[in-house]
Formats: C-alpha cells, structure tokens, sequence
C-alpha cells in the first residue's frame, strides 16, 4: 500500500480532530503507519480547523502537500472550498450539505460564496455531497455527523470493519459505542 492522504476540514465543534484521531486509530488497528497533524487556529470560537492525517506502510512526514490529498472531508461548504487546493487531480471530496456563515458574512462585512455548489462541483469533479445532519438526527444525536462522513470515507480505504470499531471503542465511552457504529454504517450505505 502506498501512502494515502487524507485531509479533514470544518468549523471549530464539528469533530475534525476527532475524525483524525478515529482515522489514525482505525490504521493504527491494522497495523499502519500514520502520521497526523492537527492545526486548532481559533476552533473553540468557530474558526476553521484542519486535520493531515497520512496513512501507509512507512510514513515519512505528517503534513499533506498542497495538491497531494487523496480524499478530502468537510463538515461544510465553505471549509471545503477553502481546502480544495489540498485535493489531487483524482481525489475525491466528501463535503457535507451544511453552510454555516462565518461571522464578517453575517454582519455584511464580505458575502458567502454565491452559488458554492456550483463552484465545488466544478472544482472537484470526484464530488460526494452527504446530507449528514438528518442522518445524524436519525440515530439520535447530533454529533455524529463527523462519524457519517467517516463512513463514507471508510467506503474507499483498505481499513476492515473490525479496525473501525476498533477505534471506536478506544476513542469514546462505552455509552456511545452502539451509535457511533450506527451512524458509520449509515455513512457507508450513502456510498454506491
């Protein structure tokens, strides 16, 4: 397996860094190498958040070159666009059906991207739109929006079942261990 590169994107509370770290355990289980680089910026008050997370047999660095992701996952659209330059040429983009303004567009200070859909589907022609929030709702907790998007991100990596549920139960209590794997599944079953 050569190295895959996978780059999380979203606002400060979306699960970015906890789909990192759940990737990274989910490779770590089958016994890959990782490397993850996290950057927080200003995510505790809505800022953007990115997370590197490179997966292989030998990896030699964390940080994912402009143009070198293999997948791309937003938990919104214009987090998205702001990380496309990440995406290679033949990646392909996860990108959650959510846009959440940023505060100088609610106070009419800049405008959101006018037609952003429209902008993303011409900019990545690999194209996945996953409506996570009514799925999320769905399972009953709002929070797993992150984990559907990983499922469909799972759709696409040689990580088994068992590596996932794996790092499911390491990273979260055991309370959640039923929903999280839930909401995975459901992530898959978008995936044709």
């Amino acid at each position: 397996m050569e190295i895959t590169n996978v780059m999380f994107s979203g606002v400060g509370g979306q699960g970015t860094l906890t789909s990192g770290r759940l990737l990274a355990l989910a490779a770590m289980q089958a016994g890959l190498d990782v490397k993850m680089s996290e950057v927080h910026g200003m995510s505790q008050r809505g800022g953007n958040v990115d997370t590197h997370v490179r997966l292989g047999k030998e990896v030699p660095s964390s940080l994912i070159p402009k143009g070198g992701a293999d997948f791309l996952v937003s938990f919104e659209k214009l987090e998205a666009l702001r990380y496309l330059d990440y995406l290679s040429p033949g990646g392909t983009a996860f990108v959650n059906k959510l846009e959440l303004k940023p505060l100088a567009a609610s106070l009419k200070a800049v405008s959101y991207v006018d037609d952003i859909d429209r902008v993303l589907e011409e900019r990545a022609p690999n194209l996945v739109w996953v409506d996570a929030i009514p799925i999320a709702r769905e399972v009953g907790d709002i929070r797993m929006v992150n984990v559907i998007m990983l499922g469909g991100l799972s759709t696409k990596l040689p990580l088994a079942d068992e590596h996932w549920q794996g790092a499911i139960k390491e990273r979260f209590r055991e309370r959640f261990h039923g929903t999280c794997i839930e909401a995975l599944q459901k992530g898959r079953d978008l995936m044709p």
